[in-house]
């Protein structure tokens, strides 16, 4: 790449950095604004400080303080999982779910519910992610004596499918095992507070530190595992960073707020049309356009049905299609509106 380009791609990748920073901050403020009681900004920037109504602080601070900063962490811990998953297996529409993540989850969450060891959210978060770990790990191991991506892909989907099977029929055989899932199984920041936003932004820091000590072995990774090596890489330096960032990230992600969809693959793919295919340029683009994109599908979720909610899961589901595919049809746009 000549050095014009460099100067290009560098400046793109800085506005894109600000425009993304700004639409965070808008969709924030909205979070803490609108819900199914909405709180002006005089009376929002007022229960910030401490003061006003004990209504409004009680709403500030119990229910809306929590849900921003999870359903943010969540956004961008899929995202930047997706991103080490793309550049892992070489394929641009990989998701982290891939090495059996959230298959491995529920089926935790279904068997601890059949054994009595789930106890509220909480049990479920933290039989969630080791489920996650365990089939991941599964994967890997299966998978270790080749080192083709698909491969890995391929076991990837047999152990997920495996566990997703196991999953639907532990639920078949007991009711309460499966009213238990129904209220995990969609991702949501619903009913969850201060202690799960914590996990997921402790799983998004050392999951992010992975992330950028895999950014150049994975960047030499793409140029091929003879060049990477020529130019003193470690392809599987590359893939053992890039496991771990994934299993940590999607597992606290998971973990937290149950299975969240699309994120982990569109914000990637998208934010790759503007800053390019570099690991390294890719990390924090696609963590701010994940965190903003979950947490506006959870405020757009709190409006359509007031009082009651729409779980966010499913609403980046219905949304994110459509953003997906105007995306990759007019990826260059994206571009020039960015630049």
């Amino acid at each position: 790449m000549s050095t014009a380009n460099i100067l290009v791609r560098t400046a793109v990748t800085r506005r894109a950095l600000i425009t993304l920073v700004a639409v965070s901050a808008v969709v924030v403020v909205a979070s803490l604004a609108l819900g199914s009681r909405s709180i002006p900004l005089g009376e929002l920037a007022g229960a910030a400080a401490g003061q006003g109504s004990i209504d409004v602080r009680t709403i500030f601070w119990q229910l809306r303080v929590p849900r921003t900063l999870l359903a943010y962490a969540v956004g961008a811990s899929l995202a930047v999982a997706g991103v080490l998953a793309q550049a892992w297996t070489r394929n641009p529409l990989a998701d982290p779910g891939f090495i059996g993540v959230t298959a491995g989850a529920a089926f935790a969450v279904a068997l601890g519910s059949a054994m009595g060891t789930v106890a509220g959210l909480a049990g479920a978060a933290v039989h969630a992610f080791v489920g996650a770990a365990a089939a991941s790990a599964l994967v890997l191991v299966v998978s270790r004596r080749s080192a083709s991506p698909l491969t890995l892909i391929l076991v990837g989907m047999g152990v997920g499918a495996s566990l997703s099977a196991g999953s639907v029929l532990i639920g078949l055989f007991d009711t309460e095992v499966l009213d238990s899932m129904r209220h995990w199984v969609v991702g949501s920041t619903i009913g969850r507070g201060y202690a799960d936003a914590a996990v997921a932004w402790a799983g998004l820091a050392v999951g992010m530190l992975v992330a950028v000590l895999a950014a150049r072995p994975l960047d030499l990774l793409a140029m091929g595992e003879e060049t990477s090596l020529a130019l003193g890489g470690s392809p599987r330096l590359a893939r053992v960073f890039a496991a771990l960032g994934v299993v940590i990230l999607a597992g606290c992600a998971t973990a937290t707020a149950g299975p969240v969809a699309f994120v982990g693959f569109a914000a990637p793919h998208i934010m790759r049309r503007v800053v390019g295919p570099q690991v390294s340029r890719l990390l924090l683009p696609s963590a701010l356009f994940g965190g903003a994109l979950v947490l506006l599908a959870d405020v757009v979720g709190r409006l359509i049905m007031r009082p009651g909610e729409v779980e966010m899961s499913i609403v980046v589901a219905v949304i994110g299609g459509p953003v997906l595919i105007a995306a990759v049809r007019q990826g260059s746009t994206m571009q020039k509106a960015v630049a």
